[in-house]
């Protein structure tokens, strides 16, 4: 295979496995497989790999946890690049107050919030449940109860397509809803917290606090994407998709779970088609309902297939 063949000129040290499925990768366990998977063990592994993969005109998809993410049954061509590996988290204390956390890009982000409750060090214990690493967060600037992760980003090290890499600080993002402001294409190799020092059982409290929330409201037992559509302006997806009576619906191995309307899971044996049938019945529902489009938090990738 060409790229396996590619990687191994490189000099590639990193493990590399062809035709990966991608259900083993995504939090929803549904996914054709991807033609090459390569785990970089730091950034410049990243940068190695991306600058090789331009140079010869292979594709690149860059994974991080696998949650807010739908692979369709068709698989990923190219390389895609499994950021698990690039998993360190590093306390260090500035000149003020306040003291920087920097993590690779494939820490987990509850690895990440646990580390820093038990350092003491406040401002991510929003953070404690959900799922996905710190490069995916960063990416889709994420949030739950009010906070997100721009409130305590303070600067990011990315790769850019062809292996460049520079430093970015958080001002010099146009971060958003759900929107990490990232340039064009990169992808994150680290990424720097700042945070305040605080009495570590009460930052613990707090964070158990937002776990037992997520526990109560979420179905946490099901494979699912995390939340399926975003908030519209003024509105909860959740309550929308609820009050269409759309709880429960299934399509396939696909459907809406009981417990929490926004999030639609893999009931069992769900394919990509099931999931994306069952988004478009949930956007249409919502819409002839109440006048109001869903857009999806779920990034939809590989393969184009008639159904998606």
């Amino acid at each position: 295979m060409r790229i396996e063949g590619l990687l191994k000129e490189s000099g590639f040290l990193g493990s590399v496995r062809i035709m990966e499925p991608m259900s083993k990768h995504t939090t929803l366990g549904i996914g054709g497989p991807a033609e090459a998977m390569a785990f970089p063990e730091d950034g410049d592994g990243l940068s190695r790999l991306r600058a090789l993969a331009s140079a010869n005109g292979v594709p690149v998809f860059i994974l991080g946890g696998g949650s807010n993410l739908l692979v369709r049954d068709g698989g990923i061509e190219g390389l895609v690049i499994n950021t698990s590996r690039m998993d360190g988290v590093i306390s260090e204390r500035t000149d003020g107050e306040k003291f920087l956390v920097r993590a690779g890009a494939g820490a987990p982000l509850p690895k990440l919030a646990n580390y820093c409750s038990e350092e003491g060090l406040s401002g991510l214990e929003f953070a404690a449940g959900i799922p996905g690493t710190v490069g995916g967060a960063v990416y889709m600037n994420a949030g739950a109860y009010g906070f997100e992760i721009k409130d305590v980003l303070h600067k990011i090290h990315v790769v850019a397509e062809d292996g460049t890499s520079l430093d970015l600080g958080s001002g010099e993002l146009e971060k958003g809803y759900r929107h990490g402001g990232l340039p064009k294409n990169s992808a994150v190799a680290e990424a720097w917290f700042s945070l305040s020092p605080g009495d570590a059982e009460e930052i613990k409290k707090k964070a158990a606090g937002f776990m037992s929330k997520r526990r109560a409201s979420q179905p946490l037992s099901s494979k699912s994407a995390g939340s399926t559509f975003k908030n519209p302006p003024g509105q909860k997806a959740w309550k929308l998709i609820e009050e269409a009576g759309l709880k429960g619906t299934a399509v396939g191995g696909a459907a809406v779970s009981e417990k929490h309307a926004n999030f639609l899971i893999n009931a069992g044996g769900a394919t990509a088609k099931d999931f994306a049938a069952l988004m478009e019945l949930v956007v249409k529902t919502v819409q002839e309902k109440f006048n109001i489009k869903l857009e999806p938090e779920v990034k939809v990738v590989g393969t184009s297939l008639p159904f998606l």
